[in-house]
């Protein structure tokens, strides 16, 4: 069984291997965050390897160089996944994306959250099918970092609909995914007596292994946290295609990052403030 695993995905892994090591480091984000226009960034950028993606100098050609990158590593990944393994890629790098495009388009309506829910709720259903079609190993293996991926989303709804909507504890728990690692439903509902922020560090601490006081270090602390899983990986587990997921996930996590850049830099935001919006560290 190993040696077929390794047949077929050999090639694959080293590949994945050098294109990780080619990601932007947390110090050189930083150090993109400090450039003083669009077109410093665009040229600290073109000594990336998103340089051939680049091809105006502006806040959109930037955002559309990043999404042509993606675009590209996405296809180069699913054209050496199997057939029978590939729809859980699909959903998960396509599928999203197309989501959050329905979901703009019916942000208008009159109760949007509640069209948000069903959609998410036929989305989950339809990964974990998909997920169910994989041998064991890699079942177990996506699911630490999908699953942690959730928790990240329920903990984000938990402040959102608890703390900024003061919805009722029912309420709240109708918006969660039933597919988290750690936070899942019955774990959140005891969660939903809290009053601030910093409440739900003292008590979830333990489990995403550091404390905050404010929402961007909330969602610093969450990141670390599902990169933590994301990561855990690479380790353990050479010839699963656990190790393609986990590097497009990185990608999506830097993409996201070189966006928040971009933006802040076009704002002039200060690159203290920019440095407080990326995760990764």
């Amino acid at each position: 069984m190993l040696l077929g695993k390794a047949a077929e995905y050999g090639f694959l892994n080293a590949r994945c291997h050098s294109i990780r090591s080619q990601l932007i480091t947390y110090e050189s984000l930083q150090d993109l965050a400090t450039s003083r226009g669009i077109g410093e960034l665009f040229s600290s950028l073109e000594a990336t390897p998103y340089a051939p993606f680049l091809t105006t100098v502006s806040t959109e050609g930037i955002h559309r160089g990043l999404s042509d990158a993606f675009k590209y590593h996405r296809k180069q990944v699913f054209r050496e996944i199997k057939k029978t393994n590939i729809e859980v890629f699909k959903l998960f790098f396509e599928t999203k994306y197309s989501i959050v495009d329905k979901k703009t388009l019916k942000s208008h309506e009159k109760n949007p959250e509640e069209y948000f829910h069903t959609i998410d709720k036929n989305y989950i259903t339809m990964l974990k099918k998909s997920i169910s079609k994989l041998q064991h190993t890699e079942q177990m293996h996506l699911k630490k970092i999908l699953g942690s991926y959730f928790d990240l989303l329920n903990l984000y709804n938990l402040v959102k609909f608890r703390l900024l909507y003061n919805l009722t504890i029912e309420e709240t728990l109708t918006y969660m995914f039933p597919y988290a690692e750690n936070f899942n439903i019955n774990n959140l509902a005891l969660l939903c007596d809290i009053n601030n922020i910093q409440e739900l560090s003292n008590k979830i601490e333990n489990i995403v292994g550091e404390s905050f006081d404010s929402y961007e270090g909330f969602r610093k602390v969450l990141y670390k946290y599902h990169l933590k899983r994301v990561l855990s990986i690479w380790s353990g587990f050479p010839f699963s295609i656990a190790i393609p997921f986990s590097l497009l996930r990185l990608i999506e996590i830097e993409i996201s990052n070189l966006r928040t850049i971009t933006e802040g830099v076009m704002h002039n935001i200060g690159s203290k403030e920019i440095n407080e919006m990326i995760v990764g560290s």
